[in-house]
Order: structure tokens, then C-alpha cells, then sequence
């Protein structure tokens, strides 16, 4: 179909937050909208990420594709491409390429500037993984000679720094029909001096490389792993059996079959137990080492604790920058020798640091020490105190200043108005330029105890009789009269 007489849209890789509001404000500057939908889940009210725009005339769906192209909507890129109907069309995969070995700075609008030059391209995206490029993308032409041409054209080009590996998609059903075994490699423990090339060369005598590549930081530094892709599986597996364990500059290679991240998790699951009872047990001889020195890294660490017994792994955790955050995790062969390391290091000093060790600890069991810890708290916020007896006399069932009643009760206060008000004020110190209003403060009122039913006849009658206990004694006391006078 003719681009100039299209008139739909499909809009991709939109934020989850985005509504269908948020499209026609963005679109409808363009031109007048016939319709716009936000495509969501069948289960769940939520965004798929997707949407379709659909304008009255195809210049505004034209002008759209051209100026809103890769914006960002909600702090996120948008893909926009002409709507395919057909579905055969869009999964044949015909002018469809695949870049890889691109620079983090690289972004999908600017490799559509690179590759639109060759040709005109229907859809080009960068793989990214929470806002950072994972290093490769797809870009699609509009016919195969194009992308070929392109391909030619690219293909081992240096950008950024780095050397371009550009070659034909293959869904990965095609990808596994074709290929009955593996041909990359992962290779990890690399020497900071090893380079591309001299991998390259070291693994072409086992075989036709294809591409080497040494994944590196932000500041250009080798991470110390990389991938070695070969033209056969007779190769690769050829170059695994060689190389596996051979010193190369100062360290021993580690050689195996390049994994994805499905089959990396499998991988895990069933080498360390992730999720099983023999992950459980990894933990306690696994230990967590705080308030490391910023220089320290995996190789410096694993010195340091392989005095106390042999260490599986070690590993500084660093952020996406490669700074370390200062901790890591150190897994020995057995409990006991984690558990002499652990008394051994604790508290110990280590180039101007005092280290800090523990146990280390799952997602499950930090959930229960913290839910340990806040519930013995929450008992003490959850203590309701005694209520006050609320009569301003002494009850009969309490025990009375002149005497213990035959019944244990709790010792009750009474209660009165002003008897627990502050007094005190602010405890910051007065300004002596500044007067001060006393005259807010209520006076402290001195509680009037009416003790009449607790005398005489509650009294023993030994008490009873004696001459300070008379029944008028304290009836006078509520006519203002003294009790008795200093003479008596």
C-alpha cells in the first residue's frame, strides 16, 4: 500500500503509565484523530504497551510518523511504524536485520539516522533493559534488496569505538532448526590487557570467528568477560574442550556455551539449588562482608578469605557505573570454614576500614527477621494502660491511705481535672526580652479528698475509738474548719 494514502499508526514500546489521553493531547497537535486505541491485557485492565492512532487524512498520519517518531512520552522513547494488517507481512521478517556490539550511547532514533541512509526504514529499535541499551537492536527496511545493501554497507564498521556486527534476523524457532548445536561462547576471568583482536586470534585457531567481542563499563575498561561466535558448532565446541582452564596472560579462562537468560536461570537453578532446600543450606556457609574499601574487587577479595579455606565465590557488589557499593558475599566450601573466617575477620581492621561479617541471609529469611524484629516492638507500641478511677473519694473495694483492705486490688490514683496537666511549659530557655504570659496557665487545684465513708465505721474498733478518729473531726473539714489546731 501506498504510504501516502495510509492512515494508521502503530505506536510501541509506550510507558506502562500512558492513556489514551495522553496519545490524542500528543497526536491531536498533528491533526484531527478518527480514533485512538491503547491495546490493554484480556485478563487484567492493564496496558500491553501498544496502541494504534488512526487519522482522517494521510498527511497527518505522515506528518505524525515524521515528527513524533522515537519523542519521549512519560520518560520513555516511542516507536512509531506504519500499521501492518497483514500478519504474514509483519512476521516473514523480509528486510529485517540484526545489529549488535553497539555503543551504551547509542540510541534508536540516532541508528535509524545511521542505517536510513541506505535505504528507507520501516521500524528500528535498541534493546534496552531499565533505560540501558543491552548493546544490539533490529532495524527493518522496506524491501530485502535494501537491507542488504545495508548490510554490505555497515557490517564491521567502527562506531563509537566499536566495531558494528550487522547480519540477517532469524526468529529463534528458525535459529534453533537450523543450528542442532551451539556456536557462541561465554568467556569470563579475562586479563584487564586482553583486547578483541588477541581474543580473536587466540580463538581462530580453532575455527572461523565470526565476531569477538569484550563487554566493557562506562569508562571503556574491560569487565572481563566476553563472546566468541563461530561459523559451525564443530568449532565452538572444538574451541570450549582447548581453551577451558588455559592461562592466558595472568589468569585461567573460563570457557562455555553461551546461554540465554532462560536457560541461564535453568542453569542456576540446577547447579546451586535456587528455590530448593540445597540453596537453603548454601547460606551458612556463605558470608556477607560489609564496609569494603573502594579499591577491593572479586579477585582481592577471594585473597583475603582464602587463608580460612577454599572459597567457591567471591563477589563485590558494584553498581551499573562498575563503582563497588562496598559489600559482597563470600561462599565457602563448608560451615566450618566460613564459621573460622567469620571469628577470625570480624572487627578486624583492612586498609583504613573495619570490616563487618555476618551470616549471609535469602529474601525469605531477611522477611522473617524483619518481621521478628517489628513484632517484638509492635508489642510494646500495642501496651494499652490501666484506666484511673474516675471518683474523688476513695472507693470501699480500694485500699485506703489509713488502712489495707481485707480485698487485693490494684492501687488505684484518683482522678482529677488538672492533676496530670504540664506545667513545665517549653523547655527551650526564655527570652528575657520577651514577656511571658503566665496568665493562660490554669492553677494546680489541690485535690479535696472526701474520706467521710472511710471513717468510723469502716475503721477497726480500736481505731474507731480513739479521739482523732471522731466522725466531726472531718465533717468540719467541708465547712472550712481545721481538723484540729496545733495545741492539740
Amino acid at each position: 500500500m501506498d504510504p501516502l494514502s495510509r492512515t494508521s499508526l502503530y505506536v510501541g514500546d509506550l510507558h506502562p503509565d500512558v492513556t489514551e489521553e495522553d496519545l490524542r493531547k500528543t497526536f491531536g497537535q498533528v491533526g484531527p484523530l478518527a480514533s485512538v486505541r491503547l491495546c490493554r491485557d484480556k485478563l487484567f485492565p492493564k496496558s500491553v504497551c501498544h496502541a494504534f492512532v488512526n487519522f482522517w487524512f494521510p498527511a497527518h498520519a505522515f506528518s505524525a510518523l515524521r515528527l513524533l517518531n522515537h519523542t519521549i512520552l512519560r520518560g520513555k522513547s516511542m516507536r512509531i511504524m506504519w500499521y501492518q494488517k497483514d500478519p504474514v507481512t509483519r512476521m516473514n521478517g523480509i528486510g529485517n536485520l540484526y545489529v549488535k556490539n553497539l555503543d551504551k550511547s547509542i540510541s534508536s532514533a540516532r541508528l535509524q539516522g545511521i542505517f536510513s541512509k541506505h535505504g528507507t526504514v520501516l521500524s528500528c529499535k535498541v534493546a534496552e533493559e531499565n533505560g540501558i541499551s543491552k548493546g544490539f537492536g533490529f532495524v527493518q527496511f522496506d524491501s530485502e534488496d535494501t537491507a542488504m545493501a545495508a548490510l554490505k554497507a555497515l557490517h564491521d564498521t567502527v562506531l563509537e569505538g566499536k566495531k558494528l556486527y550487522v547480519s540477517k534476523f532469524l526468529r529463534k524457532i528458525w535459529r534453533q532448526a537450523g543450528e542442532p548445536g551451539f556456536r557462541s561462547l561465554y568467556v569470563k576471568n579475562l586479563d584487564e590487557c586482553i583486547t578483541e583482536d588477541v581474543l580473536k586470534d587466540k580463538f581462530s585457531e580453532h575455527g572461523k570467528v565470526i565476531s569477538a567481542v569484550i563487554m566493557k563499563n562506562e569508562k571503556g575498561k574491560s569487565k572481563g568477560f566476553g563472546f566468541v561466535n563461530f561459523d559451525s558448532h564443530e568449532s565452538a565446541k572444538k574451541a570450549m574442550e582447548a581453551l577451558h582452564g588455559e592461562l592466558i596472560g595472568s589468569k585461567n579462562l573460563f570457557v562455555g556455551k553461551a546461554l540465554e537468560k532462560a536457560e541461564r536461570k535453568e542453569h542456576f537453578r540446577q547447579q546451586y539449588g535456587y528455590g530448593t532446600d540445597h540453596h537453603k543450606k548454601s547460606n551458612d556457609s556463605t558470608l556477607y562482608v560489609r564496609n569494603l574499601d573502594g579499591s577491593i574487587d572479586d579477585r582481592k577479595l577471594e585473597e583475603i578469605f582464602s587463608h580460612f579455606g577454599t572459597v567457591v565465590s567471591a563477589k563485590v557488589i558494584r553498581n551499573s557505573d562498575g563503582v563497588s557499593k562496598e559489600f559482597g558475599f563470600v561462599r565457602f566450601s563448608c560451615q566450618v570454614e566460613a564459621n573460622k573466617a567469620l571469628n577470625s575477620l570480624i572487627r578486624t581492621p583492612f586498609q583504613g576500614r573495619t570490616l563487618y561479617l555476618a551470616w549471609a541471609q535469602n529474601k525469605e529469611q531477611q522477611t522473617n527477621s524483619l518481621q521478628q524484629f517489628y513484632s517484638h516492638w509492635q508489642s510494646y507500641a500495642n501496651f494499652t494502660p490501666q484506666p484511673l478511677c474516675t471518683c474523688n473519694h476513695w472507693p470501699r473495694h480500694c485500699d485506703s491511705p489509713l488502712f489495707s483492705s481485707p480485698i487485693p486490688t490494684k492501687q488505684m490514683i484518683p482522678w482529677h481535672p488538672t492533676l496530670y496537666s504540664n506545667f513545665v511549659g517549653s523547655f527551650s530557655p526564655p527570652n528575657p526580652f520577651q514577656a511571658q504570659n503566665l496568665q493562660s496557665i490554669p492553677p494546680r487545684h489541690t485535690p479535696v479528698w472526701n474520706s467521710k465513708d472511710c471513717i468510723g465505721r469502716n475503721l477497726p474498733m480500736q481505731l474507731a475509738s480513739l479521739d482523732w478518729c471522731r466522725q466531726d473531726r472531718y465533717e468540719g473539714i467541708s465547712k472550712g474548719q481545721k481538723p484540729w489546731s496545733s495545741a492539740e
